[in-house]
């Protein structure tokens, strides 16, 4: 893959440019990646004291970070003309031999270390490190105390190594005794410090950056009760899952379109009645969908009813109108100082309704009250757009309905665009339904020396499905849905019943601490059937991980002036992933095409772990049933300890009679992040 850059410099700043791409061409042809840091530093240095440059150094701080970032990976810099383009070779995605897989991880974690580095030189990050590792005249101890030494955790299990079956476990409870706790603001009673920044700080051990990640979020320490000290075995968190996992996910669930049409296609054998149940569904969906919107001064019942083309088109349109008005909102907002400006007639008394109480569900409403206006126009251009893509789904269902319940029709009628997308649209709205209460993803999850040699890294896991996690969702998310809640114009409580859990590996190839990974039938409740994890597909390598918390901002800081006002505020309601589309817009503007760039080629295998075996039945809204232990969670936090139970049985027992690891175990230990050299693994 060739990708031509075209960054829009010109004169001096142009010039220069070149002569930084050829000084970083120069730098991967001798294998010199770590002084890329210090071209990049003469570089942002010179572009910040050229004031007569004007707004021009923004865009050319961001073009040289963009570009320093992307050759730290795998895009070879090559000339084209007077200009550069970037290269990045074909990867291989087949099986390969151990000493590839070893040096693709290598070369993975390589790629990383410049950002993690970054991350970690920052002088916040190492005042908080050097804080943490020390003690204090309030009490407080250092981290260290909850860092255990590899001699010592052989020594507990050594009992265990000359005994066999129930002798064994019994010497294995006692020496290791894990318990779940999540890392809120309460203080742990070992160090006196905060287990949120317990986990903080061992978080940053790890070979992929430290971002902070909006919207839902758990923390969890795994502890050690073994140890007086109750020292860490790993850490985890769980996220919001991300709504864009590519069709692997949509499909194993069953929101993609292949996968629906694959449905109709196997009803369609058995006759026009099964057919019939399938687009009766459809229907339902739509309808479930339309009375999560408030419709006032938009559509009337009767038009919702009869729908035709010509509304839907209006109400494209007055989306759009929404639009336009809150992007005038906002550059007057950014042109203009506090109480310069009139805020009256930004929204008419005939535009649809927007609770203010509903906006201040937001944990960061605005105080700003241009701002506030902002975002009802944003509110508003949403519902519009529901309105209008889910009464076009209803038109085009209408209109083909006799072909979709014809054994004999339906293949013609699943071949019409219009079919299709009327698909998409009713996927897309369950979708939004279920995916931001009902699935969680797994985004850290690891063992940290010396557990990781004693397999920890499937502990953590393993513990990931107990329904002490589903009860502290509920307990801590119970509360009004913010999107929802402004599409209904009132305050909206999803059931946000846990039912799947969802991760990526940090490699794609070579062993995964999820391979393997079971959980047997009964071990939670009498009704819990086996749970795995199932390896389901690849992620397309795209995302903003490859680049550095520098670049960001100063992408952000070009966006800023160049558009005179901020489309994406981070408020809820823009879109997913804020930080990926104001990374893709700045490189679209400053010449780099991002429908390219932003492909890492970091693949990740995902895993998809449902928690019953209808859970994906549920997700798309075809049962209603639970089972009791994920319907009534915080009855059942006592299974966690029977994970615990298995995973000593299963793999704690088995690891004892590994030589090579019990060797290395004696060796080990978490090297304090204030003189650590290199990063721990997190990963078996």
């Amino acid at each position: 893959m060739i990708v031509p850059l075209f960054p829009p410099l010109d004169g001096e700043a142009a010039e220069r440019f070149h002569a930084f791409a050829t000084d970083l061409l120069d730098l991967q042809r001798a294998g010199g990646k770590l002084e890329m840091a210090d071209v990049l530093a003469r570089e942002v240095s010179w572009c910040r004291s050229a004031h007569h440059l004007g707004k021009k150094v923004l865009a050319y701080e961001a073009c040289v970070r963009i570009l320093t970032d992307l050759a730290r990976l795998r895009w070879r810099i090559s000339e084209q003309g007077y200009g550069f383009a970037l290269e990045n070779p074909k990867e291989l995605t087949g099986g390969r031999p151990t000493e590839e897989i070893v040096a693709s991880k290598e070369t993975l974690r390589s790629e990383l270390r410049p950002v993690v580095d970054e991350q970690r030189r920052n002088p916040a990050v190492v005042e908080f490190i050097t804080k943490m590792e020390g003690e204090d005249r309030l009490g407080r101890r250092s981290v260290k105390l909850l860092m255990a030494r590899g001699d010592e955790l052989a020594k507990r299990l050594a009992p265990a190594l000359s005994m066999a079956d129930s002798d064994r476990l019994a010497a294995l409870r006692s020496a290791v005794r894990p318990y779940l706790q999540e890392a809120d603001d309460r203080v742990d009673s070992t160090t006196g410090r905060r287990l949120r920044e317990i986990w903080r700080y061992f978080r940053y051990s790890w070979s992929i950056p430290q971002v902070p990640t909006p919207g839902r979020q758990l923390l969890y320490l795994i502890r050690d009760a073994g140890h007086e000290a109750h020292p860490v075995i790993g850490i985890a968190s769980l996220n919001n899952t991300p709504l864009e996992m590519g069709e692997k996910r949509e499909s194993f669930i069953g929101w993609h379109l292949t996968s629906l049409i694959d449905r109709l296609r196997a009803a369609s054998v058995h006759g026009s009645d099964a057919l019939e149940a399938e687009v009766a569904w459809l229907e339902t969906q739509i309808e479930r969908s339309l009375a999560e919107v408030d419709w006032t001064n938009l559509v009337t019942p009767e038009q919702v009813a009869s729908p035709d083309e010509g509304l839907v088109k209006r109400l494209a349109k007055k989306g759009q109108d929404f639009a336009r008005k809150r992007e005038a909102l906002l550059r007057e907002v950014a042109a203009s100082e506090p109480g310069q400006f009139e805020i009256e007639g930004w929204f008419e008394a005939d535009a649809p309704p927007v609770d203010d109480a509903v906006l201040e569900l937001e944990p960061k409403a605005s105080v700003d009250a241009r701002m506030h206006n902002a975002r009802k126009q944003l509110v508003a251009k949403k519902r519009a757009n529901a309105l209008s893509r889910l009464l076009s789904a209803r038109i085009a269902i209408a209109r083909h309905r006799t072909a979709l319940v014809d054994p004999g029709a339906i293949e013609e009628a699943l071949g019409k665009d219009q079919v299709r997308s009327a698909i998409n649209i009713i996927l897309e709205a369950l979708k939004g339904r279920r995916a931001g209460a009902n699935l969680l993803e797994i985004t850290t999850c690891g063992a940290i020396a010396p557990y990781n040699r004693v397999l920890g890294g499937k502990l953590v896991a393993l513990l990931m499905l107990s329904p002490r996690i589903a009860a502290d969702y509920r307990r801590r998310y119970g509360n009004p849905s913010i999107i929802s809640s402004q599409m209904r114009n009132q305050p909206v409580t999803r059931d946000n019943a846990l039912v799947y859990l969802g991760t990526t590996s940090l490699y794609v190839h070579g062993s995964s601490q999820y391979n393997r990974l079971r959980l047997p039938a009964g071990t939670i409740a009498e009704d819990q059937k086996e749970i795995a994890f199932h390896a389901i597909g690849q992620t397309s390598g795209f995302g903003t991980v490859q680049f550095s918390p520098g670049t960001s901002r100063a992408v952000d800081a070009f966006l800023s002036a160049e558009n005179d006002f901020r489309e994406v505020n981070s408020v809820f309601g823009e879109g997913t992933s804020p930080k990926l589309r104001k990374l893709k817009m700045g490189l679209r503007k400053l010449g780099f095409d991002p429908d390219k760039l932003i492909q890492h080629r970091q693949h990740r295998l995902i895993y998809a772990a449902p928690l019953f075996p209808k859970a994906r039945d549920w997700l798309v809204e075809r049962t209603s049933d639970l089972p009791s232990f994920l319907s009534a969670p915080d009855q059942f936090e006592d299974a966690t300890e029977r994970i615990a139970e298995f995973w000593r049985v299963r793999w704690l027992a088995s690891r004892l009679d590994h030589a090579k690891s019990m060797a290395a175990l004696r060796l080990d230990e978490f090297t304090p992040l204030g003189n650590l050299g290199t990063l721990s693994t997190e990963e078996d």
